[in-house]
């Protein structure tokens, strides 16, 4: 299970299946260029069974539609919960993306128990500000964990009013 949600979102909600999905990041055009994002930062959450001890799971994002390169960033504030949606502190670490045509995100953790366990990943929408708009004006964006069925979720870049 995964989905993409504004910041908002709480790990409760997330795992409870009542989190709203976030289907877009609407931008504004000024000179040609992407400006004024909205929502700036939004998360991607999944839902993943891990053993006792250290885990690796990987994120990927991809550009699956529209004539635009860039992708999203990740910032500050990706968190894990366990089942109970208490924040698993400690050994947690992630990478950064690099802003090709494909990146990953790898989130890394010690699960103090086997069991299940909420990632949540955030990314901001700065990294377009200052691109080149697509055209046509939407740009699809896919992501999945890689090992875990049922992890893939959409989000769209769009012009705002279309």
């Amino acid at each position: 299970m995964s989905h993409i949600t504004e910041t908002g979102t709480t790990c409760a909600a997330f795992s409870g299946g009542t989190a709203q999905t976030l289907s877009s990041v609407q931008y504004g055009v000024k000179n040609g260029v992407i400006s004024q994002e909205n929502p700036g930062v939004f998360y991607y959450w999944v839902k993943v069974t891990a053993p006792a001890g250290n885990n690796t799971f990987v994120v990927n994002q991809s550009i699956t539609t529209g004539n635009f390169s860039t992708l999203f960033g990740i910032t500050s504030g990706s968190i894990v919960y366990n089942s109970s949606c208490t924040n698993v502190h400690g050994n947690f670490t992630q990478s950064s993306i690099t802003n090709t045509t494909s990146g990953t995100v790898t989130v890394k953790f010690n699960a103090p128990t086997a069991g299940s366990y909420d990632i949540a990943i955030k990314f901001t929408a700065t990294s377009v500000t200052g691109k080149t708009a697509p055209t046509p004006s939407t740009a699809g964006y896919s992501y999945s964990t890689t090992g875990v069925p049922g992890s893939t979720s959409g989000l769209n870049l769009k012009k705002k009013g279309t």
